[in-house]
């Protein structure tokens, strides 16, 4: 994976299609990274020992499910807070 800076996505999202040698368009899929932060999370927090190996080497298949089955950490920030506001409003 390398990191360098990626170009800013625009509303016509052309940066994300590219021509591979047979002249056809593909689309290019988002890293585990740009998903982890995405979703609110720090970089590389999916990447985690896998199957007896290091982090390091834990391969793409297992961070993009996680990173599925996950819920957005601002997004449930943002619900969490006004359940707390809700609760302090509610009289007792």
């Amino acid at each position: 994976m390398s990191d360098d800076v990626s170009l800013t996505l625009s509303t016509a999202n052309t940066q994300t299609l590219f021509a591979d040698d047979g002249g056809t368009m593909i689309v290019r899929r988002l890293t585990p990274l740009e998903c982890e932060r995405l979703q609110g999370f720090p970089d590389n927090h999916t990447r985690i020992p896998y199957r007896g190996k290091p982090a390091e080497e834990c391969p793409d298949g297992p961070r993009y499910k996680a990173i599925g089955n996950s819920m957005a950490v601002p997004v449930m920030r943002w619900i969490g807070e006004r359940i707390a506001m809700a609760d302090k409003e509610e009289p007792k």
